[in-house]
């Protein structure tokens, strides 16, 4: 059987409140608000480049508890350093895999990465590895 070949199209995260999390992806992350194609009030799309997008889906309840550091969104970057100053600019605090805060692992690859929640506990890494 032939290999299917697969790419990432999106990633839909369901949140409380979907203003406060559309704020938080374009303000923390940078990403731009998109056309939302399916039109549905509760639903916002923000572009991540070359045809992707997240998309936040409000009208979750409440708190479903921690979310698992395994479970999480990583995006890449070339401006590694220039978003942690973000970060620290708007007072989110972010950890490596051992829990420092503050303080970023570099993978087996060489790539830095780092991790932080966003209003609704989901764990987002941030890395330097280079796109393929």
């Amino acid at each position: 059987m032939q290999p299917i070949a697969l790419h990432l199209d999106h990633v839909s995260l369901f949140v409380r409140d979907r203003d406060d999390s559309a704020r938080f992806s374009q303000e923390v992350l940078g990403l731009p608000e998109i056309e939302n194609k399916t039109q549905r009030p509760h639903i916002r799309w923000f572009g991540l480049g070359a045809g992707r997008s997240i998309h936040i889906i409000g009208g979750a309840g409440a708190d479903a508890g921690p979310q698992p550091l395994s479970s999480h969104l990583a995006l890449g970057t070339s401006n590694f350093d220039d978003m942690r100053k973000r970060l620290d600019a708007r007072g989110i605090g972010y950890r490596n895999l051992k829990g420092e805060t503050g303080a970023y692992s570099v993978r087996a690859d060489g790539a830095r990465q780092l991790y932080f929640q966003d209003p609704d506990g989901h764990w987002i890494e941030i890395n330097d590895a280079p796109p393929e």
